[in-house]
C-alpha cells in the first residue's frame, strides 16, 4: 500500500453557528503557515465565502478547496438529515494539498469527499477515499460519487479555458500579456469574482505553450504577509487577486490585468520593456484574425503562437556572438549595434535571456 506523504494532506475547516472557524481535522499534517494560507483562501473568516471550488498555490504546494454551505444544501433538500457531529456547522471547507496541477481531478475528488462528509460527518471516511484514490486509482461510493483517476489527463486541464475567449476579453491589449510572458515579467490579474479569475488565469501559460509551465501560476493570493513574501521569493509569477487594493501595489507587478474593466496596464517602472514593434504587430494580427474565424480552434491559435515563437528563436540564434570565452551568446551591445527599431534590442535580449540562450 502506498504511504500518504505530506504532499497529499487533507484538512477540514468548519464554521459553526456562532461564527467560530476551526481546523477540525487534518491528516497527516500541515505546518502552521500553510494552515493559515489555506484558511485565508477559504474565505470562512469573512462574511464573503469564496467559490465552491478553488485552486491556488503556495510555494510548491497546490491547494484545492471545496466549500459546502449546509444551509444551502438544506434549501436544495429540505429532508436532508445532518449527522450529529456537524449539526452546529453552517459551512465547511475540505482542503487537499498536492504537488501537481489538475483542478478538474481534484474538484471531482474533493466534491465526493464533501458529499461523504455531509452524509456521514466522519473525517476518517475521507481518508479511505484518499487511500483508494492513491492505491487503486479509483473508488465508487454509489450515489455520493465515483472517482476514476484515469479520467483526468492533465493535458486537458491545460486547455480547460479557451485562449480565444481570453484574447476576446482584451482585444489589442492582449499583446501586452504575450510580451510579459515571453520576457518573464510579473503579471497580476485582478477580478472581484474568484470564479472569473480562476478561469482566465489558468489560460495565461498558453501564450507561451512551448514552455509547458503552469508552475509559475499563483491563481489566488490574498494580501497576507506570508503570501506576498512567497510571491516576491518566486520572482516571476502570474498571480490572481480579488482585493482591489492590489491595483495600487505597483511594486508587486510589471503588468496589471484587470478583468473587471477588461484593461491591461504596464507599471510605470517597466514601460521601457514594452515597446511594441513589427514582431508584436505580427503576433497581434494573427491573434485578432483568429477571433474573426470560427473555424480556427484554440489548438490552432496555440500552434500558431508556438510557430511564431519558434521563428523568433531561430532568428535570435543567428545573432549569437562569441563572448570571448568560446561561448556563443546574445548580447545587448551586439543587438544595439544592429540599429534595430526603438525598444527591439531590449525585447530581443530579454527573450533570449528568458529562453536560456545566454546561459
Amino acid at each position: 500500500m502506498q504511504d500518504i506523504s505530506l504532499d497529499d494532506s487533507i484538512c477540514i475547516f468548519e464554521k459553526d453557528n456562532t461564527g467560530d472557524v476551526l481546523l477540525t481535522w487534518v491528516f497527516p499534517s500541515i505546518d502552521d503557515t500553510l494552515r493559515q494560507v489555506a484558511l485565508n483562501r477559504t474565505g470562512l473568516q469573512s462574511n464573503r465565502i469564496n467559490a465552491q471550488f478553488s485552486f491556488s498555490k503556495y510555494k510548491n504546494t497546490w491547494i484545492y478547496i471545496y466549500t459546502t454551505s449546509i444551509l444551502a444544501q438544506k434549501d436544495k433538500d429540505p429532508e436532508l438529515t445532518v449527522p450529529d457531529s456537524i449539526k452546529r456547522v453552517v459551512v465547511y471547507s475540505i482542503c487537499l494539498f498536492r504537488n501537481n496541477f489538475n483542478p478538474e481531478k481534484y474538484a471531482a475528488l474533493s466534491q465526493i469527499m464533501s458529499n461523504i462528509y455531509l452524509k456521514l460527518g466522519d473525517p476518517s471516511k475521507l481518508l479511505e477515499c484518499q487511500l483508494r484514490a492513491l492505491n487503486r486509482g479509483m473508488f465508487d461510493v454509489g450515489p455520493l460519487g465515483k472517482f476514476v483517476d484515469a479520467d483526468y489527463d492533465v493535458r486537458r486541464s491545460y486547455l480547460a479555458t479557451s485562449i480565444k475567449d481570453v484574447i476576446r476579453l482584451f482585444g489589442e491589449e492582449i499583446i501586452l500579456v504575450w510580451t510579459a510572458m515571453m520576457i518573464k515579467k510579473r503579471i497580476v490579474i485582478y477580478s472581484d469574482k474568484l470564479t472569473s479569475l480562476l478561469k482566465v488565469i489558468r489560460a495565461i501559460p498558453l501564450f507561451v505553450f512551448h514552455r509547458q509551465n503552469w508552475s509559475l501560476l499563483r491563481p489566488f493570493v490574498t494580501l497576507d504577509e506570508s503570501e506576498l513574501k512567497d510571491l516576491t521569493t518566486a520572482g516571476v509569477y502570474v498571480a490572481g487577486f480579488t482585493d482591489a487594493s492590489i491595483k495600487s501595489r505597483e511594486e508587486l507587478y510589471d503588468i496589471l490585468v484587470d478583468l473587471n474593466s477588461k484593461e491591461v496596464s504596464v507599471a510605470s517602472h517597466c514601460k521601457d520593456q514594452f515597446s511594441l514593434g513589427s514582431i508584436h504587430k505580427d503576433v497581434l494580427k494573427m491573434l485578432l484574425a483568429a477571433l474573426d474565424d470560427e473555424e480556427v480552434s484554440d489548438q490552432a491559435v496555440i500552434k500558431g503562437l508556438s510557430n511564431k515563437v519558434k521563428d523568433l528563436l531561430g532568428k535570435l540564434d543567428t545573432l549569437r556572438v562569441d563572448n570571448g570565452e568560446g561561448k556563443q551568446v546574445i548580447t545587448l551591445e551586439n543587438l544595439q549595434e544592429r540599429k534595430l527599431p526603438p525598444g527591439m534590442d531590449k525585447f530581443l535580449f530579454n527573450v533570449a535571456t528568458a529562453e536560456g540562450l545566454n546561459g
